[in-house]
């Protein structure tokens, strides 16, 4: 009786092993897709410096947000209050050494200043 139990648990062990192989697809050869221009230019490297990410920035305000971030990257964190300038939100955009402060109002969030 107690070889059963340890050969069904043997079992169970392996047929686990197989159901979470198959479902992570660990052990399948995955190719990385080629890059091209068009997806080179669309996936940019961030590699600026906090100084060069103010200077970017700058050139940004009273442009949308999205350009923004595709620009200089995500920032290293985000807050939002109410505004006193319309029915949105005011937003503070924290990046390396430099604030960027947005108005966000419904879909739309449009740079207002950089410092």
């Amino acid at each position: 009786m107690k070889k059963i139990g340890i050969a069904a648990a043997v079992l169970l062990a392996a047929a686990l092993i197989l159901t979470v192989t198959a479902c992570t697809g660990e052990g399948e050869e995955t190719l990385a897709p080629a890059e091209t221009p068009e997806t080179a230019a669309e996936t940019p490297s961030f590699s600026l410096t906090p100084e060069e990410q103010l200077t970017l920035a700058k050139d940004y305000i009273d442009s949308p947000v999205e350009d923004l971030i595709a620009a200089i990257g995500e920032p290293e964190d985000r807050d939002y209050a109410p505004s006193c300038m319309g029915s949105g939100d005011d937003g503070n955009l924290y990046y390396d050494g430099f604030i960027v402060y947005t108005y966000r109002e419904g879909d739309s969030e449009v740079v207002i200043d950089v410092e």
